[in-house]
Parts: C-alpha cells; structure tokens; sequence
C-alpha cells in the first residue's frame, strides 16, 4: 500500500505548490453556478458537456472522487447539490474546506 501513501504525499506537495487541479474556484464563479451559469472541467481546457449533466442538480446526491481542490466540489454544490467530496490529499481537501467556509 505504498502507492497510496505516495499518491497522498504527491498531491499534498502538489496543493501546497497550487497545481493547476489546487486553485479553488472565486467567489464570483461560484455566485454565477447559484444563477445556474457554470462548467466544470476534467482537463486543463475542456469544459465537461452540459450534456452530461441533468438540467437540474437540486437535491441531486453527487459523489466527487479524487476531486479536492477547491474546483468541482464546490461548484456542484452551489447548483444545489448533494455533493460528497472524497480525496486522498488531506491538502486538496482543505481547499474544498476553505471555499465552503468563504461562501457559508
């Protein structure tokens, strides 16, 4: 299980250095996701289709995976939103926490 210590250790350097995957999202994005005007991304320059998504996330439950950071969490939540955040790197996780507390 060494992978797993490693991966944590790698994506806790990597937040603390905010990696392209560790800059939490701003206030303003998330005002505009609450007006239902949002994307999230899974590559540095390609939005995820709408598509893919239902039109209307409220009350939705939605599991993110290795998805701390302060990016994709956040943003589904505030579309209303049951969202779950799990993530090896207790770093990323923080980023997550500290975009929940700015906009509470």
């Amino acid at each position: 299980m060494k992978y797993i210590e490693e991966n944590k250790r790698i994506w806790d350097k990597r937040s603390e250095n905010n990696d392209i995957w560790s800059i939490p999202v701003t206030s303003d994005m998330v005002r505009l996701a609450k007006e239902g005007k949002w994307s999230i991304v899974l590559t540095p320059q390609k939005p995820v289709p709408s598509s893919w998504f239902s039109q209307n996330l409220a009350n939705k439950k939605i599991l993110c995976l290795a998805s701390g950071g302060g990016q994709q969490g956040p943003i589904l939540a505030a579309t209303g939103a049951d969202v779950t955040v799990f993530d090896n790197s207790k770093k990323q996780l923080e980023k997550d926490e500290f975009v929940a507390k700015r906009i509470t």
